[in-house]
């Protein structure tokens, strides 16, 4: 499922690279005119670099607007009595690349969903915590079961602390290196988190003291590493985009994790221990995507 959210053309530090971009495909267009006349094997590499034009608009002026939501129903017990909606965003990295109204647009979508628990995977900024204030409709979700997040490697690089304070006065729990339970229709489902991999401070993973079933939140996946089987019934991350440009048949082109192309995106099998990455909502170094859209997590979890 897919929407398409409008973004605004008013972000001044986005437009010397929107011009660059423009610039390139017009380039382009010159390349594929002149070959067209040309004709023999420049006719054929004029199809070609129109091709690439093609992709070229749609990386960096469509594909970063669509949001897609992926939905998906999974089972934590053998017997599942109760089922728990669950939404799971990462990477919003507000900053350069996207205004605010885009960031309501999309938390708007999220309090119409209903989710019974909100999970955020971290990297809520680039890199200035006062560009935070885009992402304050956050604000406006409601959970029957709460909000929580973890901070990520991009949250470390100016004021962590403001980031704390601003998520917890909207109504977040902080849940980086902590754990708890909540009591969800009669029965127990165990939340922890861990710190990021880069500049974080890490604590070990919570032992089991009862059968509940464990979600573990984090933002890198290099955690995995460090995990046995049986430490987690889910662990949920992001950091890695997705690898932000993939191809068909070949996935992402650079997936920044120790573990590789095995953690790029979406349900993996890590040491054992069921996994989703997500492809996250911002990006970095430049906006632009291929095959590699945004994206809102929705799961149906059993308990």
């Amino acid at each position: 499922m897919f929407v398409t959210l409008n973004c605004n053309k008013d972000n001044q530090s986005f437009i010397v690279f929107d011009l660059a971009m423009l610039a390139l495909g017009v380039f382009g267009l010159l390349l594929v005119w002149a070959g067209w006349f040309l004709g023999g094997w420049w006719l054929i590499l004029s199809a070609l670099m129109l091709l690439g034009i093609v992709l070229l608009a749609y990386g960096v002026w469509v594909e970063p607007r669509r949001v897609k939501v992926s939905n998906f129903k999974i089972n934590l017990s053998s017997q599942s009595k109760v089922m728990i909606k669950v939404v799971f965003i990462a990477d919003l990295h507000a900053g350069s690349n996207k205004p605010k109204k885009w960031y309501d647009r999309v938390f708007s979508r999220i309090k119409d969903m209903g989710a019974d628990l909100l999970l955020v995977g971290g990297d809520l900024v680039v890199s200035q915590a006062s560009h935070l204030n885009k992402l304050e409709a956050l604000n406006e979700i409601g959970c029957q079961y709460g909000k929580y997040f973890v901070l990520g490697n991009h949250d470390y690089l100016d004021n962590p602390g403001q980031i704390v304070k601003s998520l917890t006065g909207w109504g977040f729990h902080d849940l980086t290196n902590a754990n708890l339970t909540l009591r969800c229709q009669g029965l127990d489902l165990r939340l922890a988190g861990i710190d990021d991999c880069v500049f974080g401070q890490q604590a070990a993973v919570p032992a089991p003291a009862c059968a509940s079933p464990l979600i573990l939140l984090c933002h890198e996946p290099d955690v995995l590493r460090d995990l046995a089987e049986g430490q987690a019934d889910l662990v949920l991350c992001g950091h890695n985009h997705g690898g932000q440009i993939r191809w068909p048949g070949l996935g992402a082109l650079f997936v920044p994790s120790k573990l590789g192309r095995r953690v790029d995106a979406g349900f993996k099998v890590v040491n054992g221990i069921r996994t989703y990455l997500t492809t996250g909502l911002g990006e970095v170094l430049c906006r632009a995507r291929l095959f590699c859209p945004p994206e809102i997590v929705v799961l149906e979890i059993g308990i």
